[in-house]
């Protein structure tokens, strides 16, 4: 939470008159204790200097079943300090007055139900309400005009779906930062406040808006930007030539950065006898103590057979390989002692194959 405390940070610090979260707070619907306590915290001290603080419910933290409940931002209205739109199916509005001026703050959380190929406020039937001097939204769904990678595919709103009287749109959904012109303001993604995922391993920076809506003319937007931890995907190539995999694996690492996640993506092709030295369990005790976080990604390692009166083969991974072999070895066994050894090496190679995380 450390981002989003420097967030709050810089509100306390320049007291703003809006507090605005576009959804996904929480990465899900049932936070552990500590984050919810923390999270009320901070939004009870930015309700004691003046800052009002306003929340809709994003694709994580809105529950999608009854099963799952009900949306921990409840919990966070429950606490007076902010003002949830809880509503998936019609805009709520909220009036205050700054420096004289009506501001109408609309919110619509996002809804589950809603197909990723629909737009979300024609399938719903609802229109953005047009009231206040100042209209502000608050939405979290994809916005046309925004490029989008496939991890965030959802629902998406055409731009003459905001009525000209919004000077600005609050989005959320989209990790990157990115600006639309609308026909009488802005709308924007701030982008997520840090890396969640490797799809956005190549973000130039992260971070938040500031911005500036006058009564006239367009807002002023400000990227205030995060420190944040880097990612870096690294691929290996294991081949047949190598004797010792984990070791030359280890080899091809970047030196060690308690800051770094690290997505590993070990590849190629073994012998059965060089791949039964591959292991990822050791792999990862090696890799826990050198980088923050470390994924280890070894779907396109896979082995090669020599079948006996067959031509050598590729099987998908070190399990179907080993099996295959030693069933054919039970097929061509000359006594019942030798067929019964074979047997008990099957079961406990299949074993040991489990247990070192082979697939």
């Amino acid at each position: 939470m450390e981002s989003f405390f420097r967030v709050v940070g810089y509100a306390l610090e320049h007291k703003p008159h809006l507090f605005l979260v576009a959804g996904d707070l929480f990465d899900s619907v049932n936070p552990r204790n500590p984050a919810r306590t923390q999270v009320i915290r901070v939004f009870r001290r930015l309700h004691s200097e003046g800052v009002r603080v306003f929340l809709i419910g994003g694709n994580h933290d809105m529950p999608r079943s009854v099963e799952e409940g009900m949306s921990p931002l409840h919990e966070v209205e429950a606490s007076g300090y902010a003002r949830f739109f809880s509503s998936v199916e019609q805009p709520e509005v909220e009036h205050l007055t700054v420096d004289g001026v009506d501001v109408a703050v609309v919110g619509l959380s996002f809804n589950p139900e809603v197909p990723a190929d629909e737009n979300p406020l024609r399938y719903l039937g609802v229109r953005l309400p047009r009231e206040g001097d100042v209209a502000i939204a608050l939405l979290h769904y994809n916005l046309a005009g925004v490029s989008v990678a496939p991890p965030w595919k959802a629902p998406t709103i055409l731009r003459e779906d905001i009525p000209g009287e919004y000077r600005y749109v609050a989005l959320g959904h989209v990790h990157a930062h990115a600006v639309v012109d609308l026909v009488g303001g802005v709308a924007a993604y701030p982008g997520s406040t840090e890396r969640r995922s490797f799809a956005e391993e190549g973000d130039p920076s992260k971070g938040f808006l500031w911005v500036e809506v006058p009564l006239e003319g367009k807002p002023r937007l400000r990227f205030v930007e995060l420190p944040t931890r880097p990612m870096r995907t690294v691929r290996v190539d294991v081949g047949p030539q190598v004797e010792d995999p984990v070791g030359h694996v280890l080899r091809h690492l970047p030196p060690a950065d308690q800051n770094l996640l690290l997505r590993l993506v070990v590849r190629g092709q073994l012998p059965l006898p060089k791949l039964a030295k591959y292991s990822r369990a050791a792999l990862l005790r090696h890799l826990e103590r050198m980088f923050f976080h470390v994924s280890i990604d070894d779907s396109e390692l896979r082995c090669e057979v020599q079948v006996v009166g067959a031509p050598a083969q590729e099987s998908t991974g070190p399990i179907e390989a080993f099996k295959a072999e030693v069933e054919e070895r039970m097929r061509s066994a000359k006594s019942e002692e030798e067929r019964a050894v074979l047997e008990l090496a099957l079961r406990l190679g299949l074993q040991r194959l489990e247990e070192a995380g082979a697939w």
